[in-house]
């Protein structure tokens, strides 16, 4: 298959690219020295996985220490320093992270006696892991999230001068940094706690699956199934990325790792650079809401809400479909729009082939489900599943796991890890000044204020804190941050509980893909050499879905599987004619290339099929199939006027 071969090269190329843009490449003893610490510290998180965690601070404390030392390990302090040696610069912040987590071990029965005396060191110390957790994020995730931190530091400091609502007392120096540093409410606070108990764990748990042949596996799955039909390779990407993105945690992480493989083949087969882009970018950020995992983001939700993971499953499940369903309609219409067919089948890898070579890739994951339907913590779940990746790729010889592999699995594992948890130590900053001023609850006061006390109009205004806050963060992170600030302003105006934190990680999400700062979308346009616009407003129609859906969270929580049977028997199929609907009126065709004014009609009557409804329905479904039924008439009038004529 010449095309295959075509395209594993220029994702081997792509991916080298990116390494070396990105993280340091070691040799000889340095690679060795590195790579051991990284898969000591990957053993150790699997162990408190089996056995449990230390006391939560000292546990998050010493995590923290350990991906610091590997952030200033592989990341390079500038875009000109070395990418084979270590610049003593980090050497120093290395030694600094160690210092500032022994302090905690060493001395935590004397921190705990004097909580709300701090002495000059706490004081000191508090302010030096604030700057490293700063420098650490800016090499890995970049500023947007930093200066969100930054923003709220300043707040804390001169709360008497802010205006209004937002005016507080003000905190001094000496109360801050010690609040952050030595308490479970700053930095070692719930993000770092889920990043150190869930996130790493499922970023090793992918390197797993990937090392064993998982990733090879999905990929030919996703060609065999969708390829050979029209739009086949870009559907196989949507595959592809949902199968991998639920895992990786983040859309641009994930943009980067199927991306190398996807757009090129898109781009082979005639899709034009900001489309093939924008597939990818939303079919990445999609992963990100996708049971069962959700980046992780389902375990932090589930903890959150005090509710069993079973019930956030079961609350995204639909939602996912309807995004991924429109998604594939779109790319459907589109690819009958520009007359683009699938690959040839002696191209495409037979689907029995597949099923027959990798089948059991699917065990690890329904085992995962099972055991967090049984009640065991994702922890453990996470980590029975990782040893049978490894017993299952002695199943055949290409994918067996030697000890070398499952070594390169683990420290992959944290590699991959590093940026995710560098969010999460600056989202604890946040969180910590949210907690220590009360901008939580005056920050639902506010948007409660400027809504008139009214759900519908403080909609607006939470989509759009959402989306800023969401900016350049991995998809935990900003659940965090958005499960902080915003959610309460939703259900302290009566929105349902699930339906407010479903809403708020959508939008959040949805910042990938929304220009002019969606990451995700920039990524992808890198790799398919398009403009970072185009495919952002190519990936934001795409995820259009992601922008309606949660609004219907709120007004009924039928999409959340949460209704009488009665309810779910009509509102689900309409929801999902209403993706069929989406998909023609943003692309422009259904059975022809529609006239413009056919478009917001289709538009509208599928969002009103969205909604749970009966008289938003019959209306939808009269605008809808109108339009569909004109469309099929005008068609057949055309063929037979042409047929006369001819």
């Amino acid at each position: 298959m010449p095309l295959m071969r075509l395209i594993e090269r220029s994702k081997e190329k792509k991916v080298e690219e990116a390494l070396k843009g990105k993280q340091r490449e070691f040799s000889g003893k340095a690679y060795y020295i590195i790579s051991a610490i990284a898969a000591a510290i990957a053993l150790y998180h699997l162990y408190t996985a089996y056995f449990g965690p230390p006391f939560a601070v000292l546990f998050r404390n010493l995590h923290w220490m350990m991906i610091a030392t590997m952030i200033f390990c592989y990341y390079p302090p500038t875009a000109r320093s070395s990418r084979s040696r270590i610049h003593p610069v980090d050497y120093l912040l290395i030694g600094w992270s160690i210092v500032l987590g022994l302090y905690v071990w060493l001395n935590w029965d004397a921190i705990a006696a004097r909580a709300g005396a701090p002495v000059f060191l706490d004081i000191l110390f508090g302010i030096i892991i604030v700057i490293i957790i700063i420098e650490a994020c800016r090499r890995t995730v970049g500023w947007a999230i930093i200066i969100v931190a930054l923003a709220f530091l300043v707040y804390a400091y001169f709360g008497q001068q802010m205006p209004g609502i937002l005016a507080h007392r003000g905190y001094s120096i000496a109360r801050i940094f010690p609040f952050l540093y030595l308490t479970d409410a700053g930095i070692f606070g719930i993000p770092l706690g889920v990043s150190a108990r869930f996130i790493l764990l499922f970023i090793i748990f992918g390197s797993f699956l990937e090392k064993s042949g998982a990733g090879i596996f999905f990929r030919d799955l996703s060609l065999a199934l969708t390829g050979r039909y029209v739009g086949g390779p870009a559907k196989a990407s949507v595959l592809f990325s949902a199968f991998i993105g639920s895992i990786t945690g983040s859309s641009t992480a994930n943009v980067v790792t199927t991306g190398t493989f996807t757009i090129p083949l898109m781009k082979k087969l005639g899709y034009k650079p900001a489309f093939a882009a924008g597939v990818e970018a939303d079919a990445s950020t999609g992963g990100q809401i996708m049971p069962p995992v959700m980046g992780a983001a389902a375990f932090v939700m589930a903890e959150w809400l005090g509710r069993p993971y079973v019930d956030v499953m079961v609350a995204a499940l639909f939602p996912a479909f309807l995004y991924f369903a429109t998604t594939f309609f779109m790319i459907h219409f589109r690819a009958l729009k520009e007359g683009l067919v699938g690959l040839p089948r002696e191209e495409l890898p037979r689907l029995m082939d597949v099923l027959k070579t990798g089948a059991y890739y699917f065990v690890p994951l329904i085992v995962l489900v099972l055991m967090l339907f049984r009640g065991f913590s994702p922890s453990r779940a996470v980590f029975f599943s990782i040893l049978i990746t490894i017993g299952l790729s002695w199943l055949r010889r290409e994918s067996r796991m030697f000890p070398k592999d499952i070594f390169e699995s683990l420290v992959t594992g944290v590699q991959k890890a590093l940026e995710v948890v560098a969010a999460c130590a600056v989202a604890g900053i946040i969180i910590g000044m949210v907690t220590m001023t009360g901008l939580g609850l005056k920050f639902s006061t506010l948007i409660e204020t400027l809504s008139g006390g009214q759900l519908v109009r403080a909609l607006p205004l939470t989509l759009v804190a959402s989306l800023i806050l969401g900016m350049g963060v991995p998809t935990t992170a900003k659940y965090i941050i958005l499960a902080t600030l915003v959610a309460p302003a939703l259900t302290a105006l009566g929105a349902p509980v699930m339906a407010a934190h479903l809403f708020i990680l959508y939008f959040g999400t949805d910042a990938d893909i929304t220009p002019p700062v969606g990451l995700a979308a920039y990524a992808a346009a890198g790799i398919a050499g398009a403009h970072p616009l185009y495919a952002g407003w190519e990936a934001l129609k795409m995820g259009i879905t992601a922008y309606i859906v949660p609004l219907l969270f709120i007004t009924g929580t039928a999409l959340l599987l949460d209704a009488p049977l009665f309810e779910l028997a009509y509102a689900l199929p309409t929801a999902f004619f209403s993706c069929i609907g989406l998909g023609a009126a943003m692309q422009g065709y259904f059975v022809r290339v529609m006239p413009w004014w056919h478009r917001p009609i289709l538009f509208i009557g599928s969002v009103m099929l969205m909604e749970t409804s009966w008289t938003w329905d019959i209306i939808g479904m009269a605008m809808v199939g109108g339009v569909f039924l004109l469309e099929i008439l005008v068609k057949k009038v055309k063929e037979e006027a042409g047929e006369v004529s001819a």
